[in-house]
């Protein structure tokens, strides 16, 4: 193994395992992070960056001066110009940077190497894990890495095994450990409740609900959204279907020559790796899943419990009530009377209310001088609702008017005399308000059509309105 066989790697592990390590791991995150600012990050820029951390560093830096060349000499004696330095150099030796060379300006290239960053990063995904998106993330880039295996000449399938097959093995294998650590956080959280024994700790934790975020935040967006078992359906499918390719085919032929080995064992390989996956998708997932679902019920009610024990200050009072209505079952009526009113006395229950958002939530000021379009049918009497249509035609004289009412009836009533609206007519809400207007004009000389009442109503999808007829008015020349 490499990490073991050069001489480079011999002290790569030293800078977190000594008295700063605190400050190491600080200063490389920060030079990763300034690399990816920067085309090429060079000896002065990452001196600077140290500096300015030191500067504004909140650990205490522990003298390390003298005590062996494995260490880098930095003390708080010296300043933080010379302690960067001196931590680059470090640096250096223990192969987190790469060697010296000088750059097109003319200075130093101090760049993280390859293993030191992904070493970094690996640790900071295992520790300072964000969960916001790790199970559908790998749930995403397994789906997209087999969907490429059916797009015609996708760059994936030119090396279908080591393109697509092991990418998802590996996105796979990341899924099983998220279902894992998601599984024994449940744990982790169940001993913390246990541990709390005021009942203001149990509020402030399910008032703000950090753990639950933390956690289950994208689990619980699997469980409510239907877009993920979408993909898991889509994703079986593909995997039924992959072995009738020619991508399956490439597989086997890629791994003869990666491995030197005949057709059957490399078939044998791809099978294997194939079912796994079918196997984990269809049965394993689906089982990680209903447990978690247990899990957290489990939680639920055993938060429940600890808050009903914090509360009687850890004391079971239904199970010293049951034992003391067992014990007294048999007494006589007079002592079992006389018992229970002594016991009534000792104890003094009064019942408390927790005050909700919306008690205290002040109460938004309505918009003074504001119309309202809607008219409230129940408890209006016909000369009040007549009133309010007319409020409303006269706020729109341009759109309900007599001129606009009489073509709207011509347009619908064409070469008819008469014309009873029902649902088929009035459609919209401008339909019902033509037919108000009808009545309101009928009696004017400008609109050529009246209206008869015929008692009832007629129920249209937009309104329930007077059961009328709407005809052409008789000249009196006939």
């Amino acid at each position: 193994m490499i990490l073991f066989e050069k001489d480079e790697f011999d002290k790569f592990f030293n800078p977190l395992c000594c008295k700063n390590k605190k400050v190491y791991y600080e200063c490389i995150l920060q030079l990763i992070e300034k690399s990816k600012t920067v085309p090429l990050l060079y000896e002065t820029e990452a001196r600077d960056t140290l500096v300015l951390y030191l500067r504004n560093c909140t650990y205490a830096i522990e003298d390390e001066e003298g005590l062996s060349v494995d260490y880098a000499e930095i003390s708080n004696k010296k300043s933080e110009f010379e302690n960067a330095s001196e931590i680059l150099r470090y640096f250096r030796q223990c192969g987190w940077i790469s060697e010296r060379e000088l750059g097109r300006s003319g200075d130093n290239i101090a760049t993280v190497t390859p293993q030191c960053r992904k070493m970094i990063e690996a640790i900071e995904r295992i520790f300072n894990r964000d969960n916001r998106a790790a199970l559908t993330n790998h749930i995403f880039a397994i789906y997209d890495i087999l969907h490429s295996a059916f797009v015609t000449d996708h760059g994936r399938t030119h090396r279908p095994y080591v393109n697509i097959l092991v990418p998802v093995c590996d996105s796979v294998e990341d899924l099983k450990n998220e279902l894992l650590i998601l599984r024994d956080s449940i744990e982790s959280i169940m001993r913390m409740v246990i541990k709390m024994t005021e009942a203001n700790q149990l509020g402030q934790f399910l008032i703000r609900d950090e753990m639950m975020e933390s956690f289950f935040n994208d689990y619980f967006f699997i469980k409510k959204d239907g877009l993920i078992p979408g993909y898991i359906e889509e994703i079986e499918k593909m995997l039924r279907i992959i072995p009738e390719t020619d991508v399956y085919k490439n597989m086997i032929k890629e791994y003869q020559e990666f491995y030197k080995v005949d057709e059957s064992t490399a078939k044998s390989v791809i099978d294997n790796q194939l079912n796994g996956i079918m196997s984990f998708i269809s049965y394993d997932y689906v089982k990680e899943m209903d447990y978690i679902d247990k899990k957290i019920n489990k939680y639920y009610s055993l938060y429940a419990t600890r808050i009903l024990m914090v509360l009687s200050n850890n004391v079971n009072l239904q199970t010293y009530l049951n034992k003391i209505l067992m014990t007294i079952k048999d007494f006589d009526m007079d002592v079992k009377k006389e018992f229970l009113e002594r016991l009534s006395v000792s104890f003094n229950l009064t019942e408390h209310k927790y005050v909700g958002k919306k008690s205290i939530e002040r109460r938004k000021k309505r918009k003074p001088n504001t119309k309202s379009g809607a008219i409230i049918t129940s408890g209006l009497s016909d000369d009040e609702k007549l009133k309010l249509t007319e409020e409303i035609l006269y706020a729109y004289p341009d759109k309900y008017g007599v001129k606009q009412a009489k073509n709207y009836f011509d347009r619908l009533l064409k070469n008819r005399d008469e014309l009873i609206p029902d649902e088929s007519v009035v459609k919209s809400r401008d339909d019902a308000m033509m037919v108000a207007a009808s009545i309101i004009y009928s009696g004017s000389m400008e609109f050529p059509y009246e209206v008869e009442f015929l008692g009832g109503t007629v129920e249209t999808g937009v309104a329930t309105i007077s059961k009328v007829k709407i005809k052409r008015k008789v000249s009196e020349n006939g």
